[in-house]
């Protein structure tokens, strides 16, 4: 009788750490996923965001962090949250304590299913206005540029082939999305200008991401007074593009000399309007900057960045 009442006690005791696991690991998912969130602002800033998340998910908790590279060089947190577990009647036949502990990683990435091949200068832009965002000059391109995918060959974020696709091919897929993971474009990164024939390749992509272009008022509405409202966050048109000044001399001029260097400032956020003339020029609307940090203030719209949990 004994040994069956303390079978029964250590069931119990075994149910409730369980519980108290799962509680652990929860709180290590939100605390990893505030974390990357804020990674962009910097790793002190990606930690205490973490910390707070997790303390609303679980008190008297031990939590450690670890920065590591999933996609592009510290674009990762792994958060591990510890605890000691409540113990019932497992006290009356060990004195070892029970800990229970939940890890989590959770990895940056550009929001919008990533940044599109396309950038746009860093100049002022009103919002609901309609400008060319790539332009096919018969020889530098004005707007397109190579952004790195993810090679599950070889691990790596490249602009040469990435699971089979280089050239204009990966431009092409970059723009159709869904395809290939895009790698997490970031503030101050160099980028590649992509020259060459992009102009069949444009067509194709966008008719493959959108199968027709509704009008842009029924994507974003933009009010005469206030910030504009995305009404359908989930449309294939609402894209997000990085700004970008040309990184020889740092003027918002796209190079006019064959392949060049861009520098990404920022983020905004469009809407393709029209694709014109075969594929040489895309039109969109602005709606507006893209935050940076999850704490900026004063605008409205979805950040640069979003995270997900990968590990």
């Amino acid at each position: 009788m004994f040994g069956l009442l303390g079978m029964c006690a250590l069931a119990i005791d075994i149910g409730s750490w369980y519980q108290q696991k799962q509680l652990v690991s929860n709180a290590a998912d939100a605390g990893a996923l505030a974390g990357a969130a804020s990674l962009p602002s910097g790793w002190s800033a990606a930690t205490t965001a973490a910390g707070s998340e997790v303390s609303k998910n679980v008190a008297g908790a031990t939590v450690t962090y670890a920065q590591s590279t999933t996609f592009v060089t510290g674009d990762s947190i792994t958060v591990t949250v510890t605890k000691p577990a409540q113990t019932y009647f497992a006290s009356l036949f060990t004195k070892n304590p029970v800990t229970v502990k939940g890890t989590a990683t959770a990895t940056m990435m550009n929001a919008g299913g990533g940044a599109l091949p396309w950038g746009v200068m860093d100049l002022p832009y009103v919002p609901g206005q309609t400008y060319p965002i790539y332009t096919d000059n018969s020889g530098p391109n004005n707007g397109a540029l190579r952004v790195p995918a993810w090679d599950t060959g070889t691990a790596q974020c490249t602009t040469g082939s990435a699971n089979g696709y280089g050239g204009s091919s990966l431009y092409q897929a970059e723009v159709t999305g869904g395809i290939l993971t895009t790698c997490p474009v970031t503030v101050g990164e160099v980028l590649a200008t992509k020259t060459g024939q992009n102009t069949g390749p444009t067509q194709a992509g966008v008719a493959s991401r959108c199968s027709s272009l509704a009008s842009p008022a029924t994507v974003v509405s933009f009010p005469g007074v206030g910030s504009p409202s995305i009404l359908q966050p989930a449309s294939c048109q609402l894209v997000l593009l990085p700004t970008v000044v040309d990184d020889a001399t740092g003027n918002p001029v796209w190079p006019i000399q064959g392949s060049q260097n861009v520098r990404v400032t920022g983020f905004s956020w469009w809407v393709i309007s029209g694709v014109a003339q075969g594929g040489k020029e895309v039109d969109a609307v602005y709606v507006g900057v893209a935050p940076i940090t999850s704490s900026a203030q004063g605008n409205t719209l979805p950040g640069a960045y979003q995270a997900q949990l990968t590990g």
